[in-house]
């Protein structure tokens, strides 16, 4: 079933009008007729069965149905903290994210961070249009907040925020399946550069809180590490479990 995304407060009447870009969508590129049926979700946690009631050139009609069940979405509050790559890469990690299950993604300035932060939002916004595209794909509900651009050192107020932080170094720390297996709720993963972090930002994420990891004896390329980080946060706290 074809999804789409549209604002909670769109969805608190029974019949939703679309118009422009969305009928585009739905007449010209999905090609649907009349009692089509699609889910629309609003990216909060909600989402509906709908009947597509009429379409024409000026405009379609949404039916609402019943509510959709929450299947997609994980038990755990996933923060991937990610440092600012090239545009390209960083487009890649939000999808595949998403599609993960993380809640949030926070991309982040470090000392070896080799691409520049652009002022602005521009990239903020394409990152959560990606986002917004990858949740409907996947059939979440829920769409990850994707925040502005933070500093190191803003980051590692993290570590007080959620019961696990975990910062993945080559240059120390055991592997993720040695932490212990209690339940959490909420996790924070942190992943680097393509040059890794400096000594000094290992130190001073440990000294705050943040557990030392690896990510194998490989040396990884920043965008695989920080899928790896967040499959491997899912499987050992979240839904990816075996047992």
């Amino acid at each position: 079933m074809h999804r789409l995304r549209l604002p909670a407060a769109r969805l608190q009447t029974g019949r939703i009008r679309l118009e422009g870009a969305e009928l585009h969508y739905l007449r010209d590129v999905l090609r649907l007729r009349r009692g089509a049926r699609v889910e629309v979700f609003d990216g909060e946690g909600r989402s509906f069965e709908a009947e597509l009631a009429t379409i024409g050139p000026g405009g379609a009609d949404l039916v609402l149905g019943d509510a959709s069940p929450q299947r997609h979405e994980s038990p755990l509050e996933l923060t991937l903290a990610v440092a600012v790559a090239k545009a390209a890469k960083l487009d890649w990690v939000v999808e595949k994210a998403t599609e993960l299950g993380v809640t949030r993604i926070i991309p982040f300035a470090c000392e070896r961070a080799i691409a520049a932060i652009e002022r602005g939002t521009s990239r903020i916004e394409r990152w959560r249009r990606i986002a917004v595209a990858a949740a409907a794909q996947c059939g979440r509900v829920r769409c990850p907040e994707v925040l502005a651009t933070e500093s190191f050192a803003g980051l590692m107020r993290l570590a007080t925020s959620h019961d696990r932080a975990v910062l993945f170094s080559a240059s120390g720390g055991g592997s993720l399946g040695d932490r212990e297996a209690r339940a959490v709720r909420s996790v924070v993963v942190v992943t680097g550069p393509e040059g890794g972090f400096s000594a000094d930002e290992v130190a001073q994420a440990a000294r705050l809180g943040f557990s030392l990891a690896t990510l194998g004896p490989r040396v990884l390329r920043a965008e695989t590490a920080a899928i790896v980080a967040v499959a491997l946060a899912q499987h050992r706290w979240g839904d990816l479990r075996s047992g």
